[in-house]
């Protein structure tokens, strides 16, 4: 009777941050954030990690456009004393200001995480952390959730504008609030069904069993999280100082 190696994961090649490291770090920059918003250049620092994650996992467009709204809240920060304007128009913009500068950065790195993280190494790291499967479950369902949901809404805006249903055409003047109930009621029976299909891939894969999952997600610290980890001191010593 022949004999088969165990199967083992390729080794990773290149930049690769253990799911552990995101998520401490995730929690670090939501904390600093919110108690040194103030701190223009601790701002601007603070944006550029994710922004420079984001173009490392080669996802150009989200990081040029989150860059690029993030960019312009800042010039605008800095040149509020410079023009007047109405009060309520003032303190819309400062408003928007505000939430720019303060949240981006957060969402730039929480759409890092969900699109460089795999299921399995997410499921494998909370192991490794001894976390209750009540919460591993629902978060990896999620983590491949939206990734997911944007592939049934990009195919339901193609099918609209096959069909000459979109912004602008005469469909849409004819019946302007049809294109919200062609657009909302697809998405909903496929937000049903997704969830669906998950929740019972995920039983599939183990989760959820009465027996010891075991893995062979190929999750560890590396050089690039010891670069995350003196990024983060640096930072908060800055913050403290």
């Amino acid at each position: 009777m022949e004999k088969y190696e165990a199967y083992q994961p390729p080794k990773r090649k290149g930049f690769y941050l253990d799911p552990r490291t995101k998520i401490l770090f995730m929690a670090f920059v939501t904390t600093l954030m919110f108690f040194v918003y103030e701190n223009l250049a601790m701002d601007a620092v603070v944006a550029i990690i994710p922004l420079t994650l984001l173009l490392i996992n080669r996802q150009v467009r989200t990081a040029l456009i989150y860059g690029g709204l993030f960019a312009l809240a800042l010039v605008a920060k800095l040149t509020q004393g410079m023009y007047v304007l109405p009060d309520i128009l003032n303190m819309i913009s400062v408003l928007l200001i505000a939430m720019v500068i303060r949240l981006f950065p957060i969402f730039m790195l929480g759409y890092y995480i969900i699109e460089s993280t795999k299921t399995d190494e997410f499921v494998a790291a909370m192991e490794k952390w001894h976390i209750p499967e009540a919460f591993i479950i629902p978060i990896s369902v999620v983590f491949r959730f939206i990734p997911t949901l944007g592939e049934e809404s990009a195919a339901i805006t193609d099918a609209m504008r096959m069909r000459g249903i979109q912004f602008g055409t005469k469909k849409f003047w004819q019946a302007p609030t049809a294109i919200l109930e062609y657009r909302i009621i697809p998405l909903m029976m496929s937000v049903v069904k997704i969830g669906d299909e998950l929740s019972a891939a995920a039983l599939t894969r183990g989760l959820g069993g009465l027996k010891h999952r075991t893995t062979i997600a190929n999750i560890g610290f590396t050089f690039y999280d010891a670069i995350i980890a003196i990024l983060s001191a640096a930072l908060l010593i800055w913050a403290l100082l």
